[in-house]
């Protein structure tokens, strides 16, 4: 975040000046975070802590703290495994295309 802004406003609004490369980092970045705050959503809508989502998933809660910081880059092991325990599947959705540059 940049002073109270949330990271999907500054990608936007950085997009228009970034080259590929930057671009697809930005998109990476977004995925991480947007990957990050639905887990922490998910486990404070269960009411559940972080311990208590350990304890159920058998994942750390030093991992679990960083998945929800967007600092990890957690397997599909790991996201199936958090995903059970708070009633969750894992896909992938359809998006739109990302508009080509230049």
């Amino acid at each position: 975040m940049i002073e109270g802004r949330p990271f999907d406003d500054y990608v936007e609004a950085n997009r228009a000046t970034a080259h590929e490369a930057e671009l697809e980092m930005l998109d990476d970045y977004s995925d991480a975070f947007r990957l990050a705050n639905q887990i922490l959503t998910a486990r404070k809508r269960a009411g559940l802590t972080q311990v208590e989502l350990a304890s159920r998933s058998g994942i750390g809660q030093s991992e679990i703290s960083r998945i929800e910081r967007g600092e990890s880059n957690p397997t599909v092991e790991t996201l199936s495994r958090l995903g059970r325990s708070l009633n969750l599947k894992l896909r992938l959705v359809d998006v739109a295309p990302a508009p080509s540059s230049g």
